[in-house]
């Protein structure tokens, strides 16, 4: 079948460059190997962040603030449409600025931005009426199907898919996501698509309890600080706070195969009523590397892997007072009452085995992510409490950067376009759907053209 359009991934890169293209009558054909649209963000927790200092780099989108903002506008009232809670947070600008010059004596950068939580249980309800409203407006889904290969043609780009059919297109727009990424990656080489390595992310989720992280969450639900690590000047970050919420693994289709299996980074989650007691955020570590080693999948891959290992084959978590000791953590002692651990109570869903991070991570990240805390601790006391559990891997792999023309995000083979976090063009739901919306418009400029 034949559409002006194909768009690999239903995250909210694609869906909202669905929505623009269906404007203009073009056909279009979303596939997805999910059977639940919205991508990994959205399914995982939901955070909306309307900054366009978070998620996004505006150089690398080729736009201005004025342009971003108008479209985080648009995507904004169109979630509060689809049924998004209509409460805010980042909006209480006194606050926020006593917590920025607070933050700002002990080297910390804080930002307050504007932002809104569907709820890892409401967030699927939204993102399925999305589609229906896709639907209704002639857009095309094919789900539960896996994209294997694309070929470029003289008649337009092929796609084939698991359940061996083809559908062809003028335009291609690939939204990966991160769990798609390795995938794409790997097309990309075949079709000739040029790409710079971006930064390696990597770091820890921290859990402690609600109380201790309340009066920051108050006043900005997904808290970020950014930091400069003191021992490599590195850039180190809040990420994903999750108040009340759970931690988690990362998807399967996010993981890393190793030896039959699927090596699942850490992750966190919040619901939009069930609470738990505890509230968990990632620490993450941003590095660029350089030559000889340069691709920052690789190192990402082996980091995963021996962390596996070393915790018998399931992620390894450590008290926080026990890394300050410099010892690793033991089952036997891991909730000890003696030591002040049954303070926090793991909510983590799966088994993982209490270890010690300094074995399984580089000393540059280890270091990075034990003087955050620290830091953080001088303006949330609390923070480095004993019974404070950190949890590895946490990674991000939104390691490739396609080089894209201009504000269209069109790659350097002629009208095949990329966008999301797996692309390397944002970084959150709100970022994605500002990119997905750019592809879009460029892809309209060239028929308009045509």
């Amino acid at each position: 079948m034949t559409y002006d359009v194909i768009i690999v991934g239903a995250g909210p890169a694609g869906l909202f460059a669905a929505k623009i293209l269906s404007k203009k009558k073009l056909k279009t054909l979303i596939i997805d190997e999910r059977s639940i649209p919205g991508g990994a963000g959205a399914l995982t927790d939901g955070k909306l962040i309307f900054d366009n200092r978070i998620g996004m780099e505006l150089d690398e989108l080729s736009i201005d603030e004025e342009k971003a903002n108008s479209i985080i506008h648009y995507i904004e009232n169109y979630f509060l449409k689809l049924g998004v809670p209509p409460e805010v947070s980042g909006i209480d600008a006194v606050r926020g600025e006593k917590i920025r010059k607070r933050a700002a004596k002990y080297g910390l950068n804080f930002i307050l931005s504007k932002s809104r939580h569907m709820g890892t249980d409401n967030a699927h309800k939204i993102m399925k009426k999305f589609k229906e409203e896709l639907g209704l407006r002639g857009v095309d889904f094919l789900m539960n199907t896996r994209v294997e290969k694309v070929n470029n043609e003289k008649k337009g780009f092929v796609v084939s898919t698991n359940h061996k059919k083809k559908f062809d297109s003028k335009y291609l727009l690939v939204c990966p996501g991160r769990g798609g990424s390795h995938w794409w990656r790997k097309q990309a080489d075949k079709l000739g698509i040029k790409y710079k390595h971006g930064p390696i992310q990597m770091g820890v989720r921290v859990e402690l309890p609600v109380e201790t992280l309340k009066p920051i969450t108050d006043v900005s639900y997904d808290a970020k600080f950014l930091f400069k690590s003191l021992s490599h000047n590195d850039g180190v970050r809040t990420f994903c706070v999750c108040p009340g919420g759970f931690v988690t693994l990362e998807p399967p289709q996010n993981g890393i195969p190793y030896r039959g299996k699927m090596l699942q980074p850490v992750n966190g989650h919040a619901l939009s009523k069930m609470k738990s007691k505890n509230t968990n955020f990632a620490i993450l570590v941003t590095l660029p590397l350089t030559k000889p080693e340069s691709d920052p999948k690789e190192y990402i891959i082996r980091s995963v892997i021996n962390t596996y290992e070393n915790g018998g084959g399931k992620p390894i978590a450590q008290r926080w007072g026990d890394l300050i000791r410099g010892s690793r953590s033991k089952k036997e002692t891991f909730d000890s009452v003696a030591r002040g651990y049954d303070r926090v109570k793991s909510t983590m869903n799966t088994e993982f085995t209490p270890g010690d991070i300094s074995i399984a991570y580089p000393e540059r990240f280890y270091s990075a992510i034990k003087e955050m805390i620290i830091q953080l601790d001088k303006i949330i006391p609390g923070v480095a409490h004993p019974s404070t559990i950190l949890y590895i891997p946490e990674v991000k792999l939104c390691d490739t950067v396609y080089l894209t023309l201009k504000d269209t995000n069109e790659t350097s083979v002629n009208n095949l376009f990329v966008a999301g976090d797996g692309a390397g063009k944002s970084r959150g739901i709100v970022g994605a759907g500002v990119a997905g919306i750019l592809a879009a418009e460029g892809i309209i400029k060239k028929e308009l053209n045509d």
